[in-house]
């Protein structure tokens, strides 16, 4: 049964229900023994620029990076942040100095001790501006950052000139290498990463695959790993596959043994069925989004943007395109992400003719004859410039046409999209990040991150906008926090920045051979210490 002949609840029961088995499958530790493989299918899009996550800004970097590298802080599936690398933190009464206690004993895997200095390097190298390591130093409080200081070969100090309110999410994802190696392979230590995790990287066939084999000297131990010591598996394989229809298939094929983003259609040909088993993760931060380009004709307009917002409807994009297995987002958050305000769901609904009355109030007026609006003899053309699921563009397109807005989809690889974004070469465009903290909100909408490596790419002037999100970013207390973050939310959904759409679950499918698969608390990210092959 394909998933269009699935009801959503019949959907949401089989991932759930494969959620249940994959938990008992990783309690079976005492069966597990090193060996085996494990091959991985990732669609082609996932892959990253750059291996080296402390300049690519993709989540799909930091996970290829957890194989080889472990954070300083662990995000549990729970949503608890534990202690990884660093043993414990405390921070000063003012929030501004972090003081990080380090684990002992351990070395990269090229022999270069893990301790103080080493942290360190890491730090002063994201925060150095010609890293163009923006976004990673950005959830690293870069804005604030002072120094970071060797307290002994144990202990580190990061002091920063104001609080870093979100520092341990930063941490959770950070990923920390050998200065060693890093000073010897300078601009091509993409090729050669060498972390302390428990694989080492064995290569990367740009377009085509990245292998990483086991790290027998590996320690790791309880309560972030489930079992002590190097990890079961051999080797990983991550295979980037550009067409949906193999994605969809490869399990079957044998060519693959677990897929991380099997395409929604395909669900059903997994779920339920004997050997198989499918777990869906639900995504914090943004959703599917597309940033709208404020300095341009036509939007700069606040009436055309809320016009825009009015001409569609996510509940029926979902149930068209994906038979309601994805998950409807109408605000510049999901629900999945701290602090998401519940007012974005009512504050557009499909209403063409508000949509039309708007435009006319804007001054652009139908023309019969194309049936794309004008003004001043220039059609209302614009252009969405997106990385995947170019169905959803398609179906804008035709939403929007519908009250005479001419869309035309652009589908672009990552570095091209990063180009446009920070040429402004561009109408719309998918602007995504996904963090189980709100402060995405800042990078993306503070009108001084309107820069070469920042986020705001809207380009939208608001001052108290920014005098809210500047705040976001310096105060601790929670209660605070999530009313400066329900303010900021309020302000860009009214002022209409964005065209929020979709939250695609990243749906895995696996062999059930495949044993000890765990879901981080950010959808997107998985453990793979634990993960052994059955025979």
């Amino acid at each position: 049964m394909g998933l269009h002949g699935m009801t959503r609840r019949s959907l949401l029961l089989a991932t759930c229900s494969a959620l249940a088995g994959a938990s008992a499958a990783g309690r079976s530790w005492a069966a597990a023994a090193p060996g085996g493989a494990l091959t991985i299918a990732m669609p082609a899009d996932a892959e990253p620029a750059s291996l080296d996550g402390q300049v690519d800004p993709y989540v799909s970097a930091w996970l290829l990076n957890s194989f080889v590298t472990d954070p300083l802080v662990m995000l549990t599936s729970s949503g608890r942040y534990i202690p990884m690398l660093a043993t414990g933190w405390t921070t000063a009464a003012d929030g501004r100095v972090w003081t990080l206690s380090l684990r002992q004993g351990l070395v990269f895997q090229d022999g270069t001790p893990f301790d103080a200095e080493a942290v360190k390097f890491n730090i002063d190298r994201v925060m150095n501006p010609e890293t163009h390591s923006a976004l990673m130093a950005s959830y690293l409080g870069v804005k604030n950052y002072l120094k970071t200081e060797v307290v002994d070969r144990l202990t580190v100090r990061v002091i920063y000139g104001s609080p870093v309110p979100a520092l341990l999410y930063g941490l959770s994802i950070f990923p920390l290498w050998s200065p060693t190696a890093v000073r010897q392979f300078g601009s091509g230590f993409q090729q050669h990463l060498v972390g302390e995790g428990a694989f080492r990287l064995a290569g990367w066939a740009r377009g085509d695959n990245v292998r990483f084999v086991r790290n027998p000297a590996y320690h790791g131990a309880r309560p972030w790993q489930e079992h002590e010591g190097a990890p079961f598996l051999e080797s990983i394989t991550v295979r980037f596959v550009g067409d949906q229809g193999v994605l969809g298939q490869i399990l079957k094929t044998g060519e693959a043994n677990l897929v991380a983003g099997l395409p929604a259609q395909a669900v059903g040909t997994y779920a339920n069925q004997p050997g198989y088993e499918v777990v869906a993760g639900y995504q914090s931060g943004n959703g599917m989004m597309f940033s709208m380009n404020t300095a341009r004709p036509a939007l700069n307009d606040v009436r055309v943007r809320r016009a825009l917002r009015y001409a569609y409807d996510q509940d029926r994009m979902n149930q068209t395109l994906y038979g309601g297995s994805y998950v409807t987002v109408r605000g510049p958050l999901t629900k999945y992400t701290l602090y998401y305000w519940k007012g974005a769901e009512n504050a557009y609904r499909l209403d063409p003719g508000r949509a039309r009355s708007l435009l006319d109030e804007a001054g652009w007026k139908d023309n019969p004859r194309t049936g794309v609006r004008e003004k001043d003899g220039r059609p209302l053309t614009l252009t969405i410039v997106m990385l995947h699921h170019k169905e959803i563009g398609e179906y804008l397109a035709a939403q929007l046409r519908a009250v005479g807005v001419d869309l035309r989809v652009e589908v672009v690889p990552g570095p091209v999209q990063l180009q446009r974004a920070f040429s402004g070469d561009f109408d719309i465009i998918y602007e995504r990040l996904r963090s189980y903290e709100p402060d995405i909100l800042a990078d993306e909408f503070y009108s001084k991150n309107y820069r070469p490596g920042g986020w705001a790419w809207t380009r939208y002037q608001n001052a108290a906008l920014d005098k809210v999100l500047l705040e976001t970013q310096s105060t601790t207390d929670p209660a605070r926090r999530r009313a400066l973050f329900t303010e900021a939310q309020k302000t860009v959904t009214e002022q209409a920045l964005y065209l929020p759409t979709l939250d695609d679950p990243q749906y895995y499918a696996m062999t059930r051979k495949v044993r000890g698969f765990r879901l981080g608390a950010i959808g997107s990210w998985y453990f793979v210490n634990d993960v052994s092959i059955s025979t």
